[in-house]
């Protein structure tokens, strides 16, 4: 039965330039950090951007959440503790109150066309609702981009965060534990999402994605615009169903003895 539908944030229920907001927020995050290590600052913003590049590799077997893992990484690197009460001030500032006011005509984060009524379709549907974006980015950071796209007051029961989540997309297990967060099982939920990659699991653990991406994602149960969905959202539920059944035939004769 489905329970819930979650989703992605960037250029899904937000448009923005994704590529010049991580460069932004990178270069000025880096500034800090060699201003308080008195280190260069280009070698220092390639220290942070390695960090970020191991959070997001998922090559680890640790249980550490990614905030744990990336301070980590950023101290084995640069030689500053990030949880020193006054290094985590100081970018807990910039990220609250300075890097709210970074969007530009580059970035153009805003609304994406639709996203209220989608959540708008999903609550009226009695359906619970999560914002399951990639956690390479803390709490704070986040709920800067869900300022930007109006999202602040939408219904979400959880957000996934650095401090919150182990792994980042397209793990299997990062969707896992959110759902488990949730108490939902997989085949329970449909995920929305834009990104062919990220946005299903992988390796692929039952849940059911919903693609509102440029053309076309082989593995998607539903693909079109974001609005389309929200206008269409019966129809959609109905392929959810119809999707489960099948997997579930699939699964019965797959279990039949041979012959």
């Amino acid at each position: 039965m489905l329970k819930a539908v979650v989703f992605d944030m960037d250029d899904t229920l937000l448009h923005l330039n994704l590529s010049a907001f991580i460069a932004v927020f990178a270069k000025e995050e880096a500034t800090i950090l060699s201003q308080i290590a008195r280190r260069n600052m280009l070698s220092t913003f390639a220290q942070f951007s390695g960090a970020l590049f191991e959070l997001n590799a998922n090559e680890r077997d640790d249980d550490l959440t990614n905030m744990q893992f990336f301070r980590n990484q950023i101290e084995r690197r640069c030689g500053v503790p990030l949880d020193d009460p006054v290094v985590a001030e100081a970018f807990e500032f910039y990220e609250r109150e300075v890097l709210p006011t970074r969007n530009d005509s580059i970035i153009r984060a805003r609304p994406r066309t639709g996203s209220h009524a989608i959540i708008e379709q999903v609550v009226s549907h009695g359906l619970r609702t999560a914002l399951l974006t990639n956690p390479s980015f803390s709490r704070a950071c986040i709920e800067c981009r869900m300022g930007w796209g109006d999202m602040l007051d939408m219904p979400f029961e959880l957000v996934t965060s650095m401090e919150n989540s182990t792994r980042c997309k397209p793990d299997a297990r990062y969707y896992l534990e959110s759902l488990e967060a949730l108490g939902l099982a997989p085949e329970e939920v449909l995920m929305v999402g834009n990104d062919p990659k990220r946005d299903f699991p992988s390796p692929d653990c039952g849940i059911q994605t919903a693609y509102v991406g440029a053309g076309q994602a082989a593995r998607a149960t539903w693909s079109g615009t974001l609005q389309e969905l929200a206008d269409g959202f019966d129809e959609v539920v109905d392929l959810f169903y119809a999707r489960q059944e099948a997997e579930a035939a699939r699964r019965s004769a797959d279990a039949q003895p041979a012959g």
